[in-house]
């Protein structure tokens, strides 16, 4: 028989308990990301279509103003962006020693939006309604810039005006697959229609 320790029986676990934080700790609760610039809100007033070079695309004296703004209430060096209408994510990286800014997310926008879509991605879309929205804004854009290719610009179609980025929990669980990691500050961005 085990040896009795004093106010514990034998063949019993000793009661383990939390230790106090002292009162002169606070305790931090981890608090999600906010953004800082309210340029990116839903609902902004500044208007950006991502078909065309930030420069060109948002007012100068805008541009001016965002393009270092910091986006985000906490130093955050990288987001992911992703979208309800398309299958692939965007990766937004600060520049080395900084953090993201709008400048950053709008020059991320821009330029992965131009990658030709590839054969895969096509065969999602070939057999669907959206096949024929993207053929449509491809010919449209390829009378002014020449690029015969498909571009994923094309498949937002007239849905090219930027109208910000929000958390969207459950949407981010629903693109990720099974065996990925979660990306904490994985955002979910709005467009709007650039006829309106």
């Amino acid at each position: 028989m085990a040896p009795k320790r004093a106010g514990v029986m034998a063949n019993q676990p000793a009661k383990m308990t939390t230790p106090a934080v002292p009162a002169n700790k606070a305790v931090r609760i981890q608090q999600p990301n906010s953004l800082k610039d309210a340029t990116l809100r839903v609902g902004s007033c500044i208007r950006c279509d991502v078909r065309k070079l930030v420069e060109e695309a948002i007012l100068s004296g805008a541009w001016q103003q965002v393009r270092n703004a910091t986006a985000f209430e906490k130093v955050t060096c990288k987001i992911l962006i992703i979208y309800k209408a398309f299958p692939w994510s965007i990766d937004v990286s600060a520049s080395p020693g900084g953090v993201v800014t709008c400048g950053d997310i709008f020059k991320a926008l821009h330029k992965k939006l131009q990658v030709p879509i590839k054969g895969v991605e096509w065969a999602i879309v070939a057999d669907r309604t959206r096949g024929k929205t993207i053929k449509e804004a491809a010919e449209s854009r390829q009378k002014k810039d020449r690029d015969k290719q498909l571009k994923r610009i094309d498949w937002l179609g007239d849905m090219t005006m930027f109208e910000g980025i929000e958390k969207d929990e459950e949407w981010e669980k629903k693109m990720r697959s099974p065996t990925s990691r979660s990306v904490p500050e994985t955002w979910v961005v709005k467009f709007g229609n650039r006829h309106v």
